[in-house]
């Protein structure tokens, strides 16, 4: 989910809110004693300031070691409240908070006192964690997009599931409107106020969630509607996506829930739409490209990389060599990872075979494979990392006894500045 995670962080503080457990003038140096050190503003941090990425830091603490006592450590170089600073490492608080109050994960928290009343199972959900264990609040979480309709619908009712209150009136306010103001910023849809982990839209009244690469979670209250959206894109894109659903809101929103045909229609509509299919070339230089190989060159990967300051401490293992060898309608990659070894079967035949593939500190395991040949001497991999928005192509070029490899992602690039070029020569 990206940062889509940080409303789910934000909902469990919401919720303990309401229980009692804190409030949102609270001093993290008192809900962490021990932790950190003094310093001008530290009085100044405040759960409400965390929620409005309001914190008076300047830079990201990161997360070594006693991250926590970091994060109280770090410089605050303005008053807290007055300057906006998107702080992932902040929102990753947020869980921590919880944990000190209640002794609960943030995902144990949630799962007792959220996902089952508002219809999410929290057996299927996972997490990114750090090494104590600790969720990572600020970008961490893979769900669904039913889930995100959930809990998005429960900011549209104002806190209300099914007549039961799990979220105060005021706090679902306090969530929903500008807490702090976030501009100039590049784009009008970073420009618009911020919430308690979430955006104000430039259309007045409107929020969401928003996660980088477009997960996005758009709320129109005075149209009571909610746009939940996973795609693959340049977060640069946010104007564009956003004035597509402002325009669906300026034609007109038919409430008519439509006839049973109308509904059979739609299913039928949807039971045929697919990605596209992979590209087939089942012929080309076998005998050339099967055999060991060692990398000697560049980078080369099947990870899954995480974003901005996530990279330092989720780096993608390195393949040191691989062999392919290829079989009927199959193809088979073994990739040497440091000590560990791994099988990926990729499709030749036009379509994809799904492997479970092992992503260190990550929950995802699904990598569905494809192979082709887009010549003679060119062999390229579809890998499409099923939970998550990453697809990619691997591209070998065959020259003579080496192999030139290039990474190419589909429409958003995760690993901006990172080496995409690799040199293999046969073992």
């Amino acid at each position: 989910m990206q940062s889509f995670t940080k409303t789910y962080s934000a909902t469990a503080i919401g919720i303990a809110l309401r229980m009692g457990l804190l409030s949102l003038d609270e001093k993290l140096m008192d809900i962490f004693p021990g932790k950190g050190e003094h310093q001008p503003f530290s009085d100044q941090l405040t759960v409400r300031n965390l929620l409005r990425m309001g914190t008076g830091m300047q830079s990201l603490s990161g997360f070594d070691g006693d991250w926590v006592d970091n994060f109280l450590r770090h410089p605050i170089e303005k008053e807290p409240g007055t300057a906006f600073f998107y702080n992932s490492v902040g929102s990753t608080m947020l869980g921590a908070i919880i944990r000190q109050k209640t002794g609960k994960t943030l995902h144990q928290f949630l799962a007792e006192y959220l996902f089952p009343k508002i219809g999410i199972d929290g057996n299927h959900l996972g997490w990114v964690r750090l090494p104590d264990g600790m969720e990572i609040g600020g970008s961490g979480l893979f769900a669904t997009l039913e889930d995100n309709l959930r809990l998005m619908k429960l900011y549209l009712d104002g806190g209300v599931c099914n007549g039961e209150r799990i979220l105060d009136e005021e706090y679902v306010k306090l969530a929903t409107s500008a807490q702090i103001a976030n501009g100039p910023a590049p784009y009008v849809e970073g420009s618009s106020g911020y919430g308690f982990q979430m955006w104000m839209c430039s259309r007045p009244g409107c929020f969401r969630a928003d996660g980088a690469m477009g997960q996005y979670g758009f709320v129109a209250p005075k149209e009571d509607m909610i746009i939940i959206l996973h795609e693959t894109m340049d977060g640069r894109q946010a104007d564009t996506i956003l004035s597509y659903f402002y325009h669906l809101l300026d034609s007109g929103v038919d409430k008519d829930l439509g006839t049973e045909a109308d509904a059979q229609a739609l299913q039928r509509r949807l039971s045929c739409l697919s990605l596209p299919a992979p590209h087939y070339g089942p012929r080309g230089n076998k005998e050339g490209f099967s055999g060991r190989w060692k990398v000697t060159g560049g980078r080369f990967h099947m990870g899954l990389v995480t974003g901005g300051i996530m990279q330092r401490y989720f780096p993608v293992d390195l393949i040191d060599s691989f062999s392919i060898a290829f079989s009927g309608d199959t193809c088979l990659l073994t990739i040497q990872e440091g000590e560990r070894v791994q099988h990926l079967v990729a499709g030749l035949d036009g379509s994809t075979r799904r492997n479970q593939a092992v992503f260190p500190k990550n929950p995802v395991s699904m990598l569905d494979m494809a192979c082709s040949f887009a010549g003679e001497n060119e062999l390229r991999f579809e890998c499409r990392m099923v939970e998550t928005c990453s697809a990619y192509e691997v591209r070998m070029t065959l020259q003579g006894d080496q192999i030139a490899i290039e990474k190419v992602y589909g429409s958003c690039d995760p690993e901006p500045g990172a080496e995409h070029q690799a040199t293999a020569v046969r073992m």
